[in-house]
């Protein structure tokens, strides 16, 4: 084997050990919270030393934003992905809200980590504050493209970014809670396809235009 050769097998390796790191962290982040989560913990999921994830993150804080980095430029990935070629703001929007739902339900411990971001904003060492910029921005683009084209009436978007992006983080991370005695799993196909019908209608029911006549 080249040198060359070699080194892409390390780096390889090295890789996959860092995903396995960020894949344990969040898992433990999302369950346990920043404080109770501990670098031996992580490791010993993975199987490598806490010395070892220092190799890769400086602290437990660098690997807590490099989780929502993780989580952010997937999400983003996957959401780009599912608006390819799409151009009806009607179309745009639902696409994104199911492909949030998709990824959301297919990740759980991302649903769970966000859900505690936004409990723990007044926390600093609890906290990332940018994790969802760029994806929101994302559905406010759409909504801005959507009223000045006249497809949807005008409103304030942030009261239905809310509405909708709170709703999919609580059906995945909250099904007893919320499920008024009826219980139900997130990822069963028929309970997916239900939900996102009830996100389809709110969305119309704040958007759609009415006649004002």
């Amino acid at each position: 084997m080249s040198v060359a050769a070699q080194k892409l097998s390390k780096l390889s390796k090295g890789e996959q050990t860092r995903q396995s790191i960020l894949e344990a962290a969040e898992k433990s982040f999302s369950e346990l919270g920043y404080d109770a989560t501990k670098l031996e913990d992580v490791g010993d999921v993975v199987g490598v030393k806490r010395a070892a994830i220092f190799y890769y993150f400086s602290g437990k804080k660098e690997l807590f934003d490099a989780v929502f980095t993780d989580i952010h430029d997937t999400l983003m990935h996957y959401s780009m992905q599912r608006l390819a070629g799409a151009r009806d703001p009607w179309e745009r929007l639902m696409l994104l809200v199911e492909s949030w739902v998709d990824y959301m339900v297919a990740r759980p411990t991302a649903a769970r980590l966000l859900l505690r971001n936004c409990a723990n904003a007044a926390h600093p060492d609890d906290y990332s504050a940018d994790f969802s910029r760029d994806t929101l921005q994302l559905m406010r683009d759409i909504l801005k493209a959507g009223v000045s084209s006249g497809r949807f009436a005008s409103g304030n978007s942030v009261h239905l970014i809310n509405l909708l992006s709170g709703s999919i983080l609580h059906y995945v991370c909250n099904p007893e809670q919320l499920s008024g005695g009826r219980a139900y799993r997130p990822d069963a196909p028929s309970e997916i396809v239900a939900f996102k019908a009830v996100l389809r209608k709110t969305a119309r029911a704040v958007l759609e235009l009415r006649d004002r006549r």
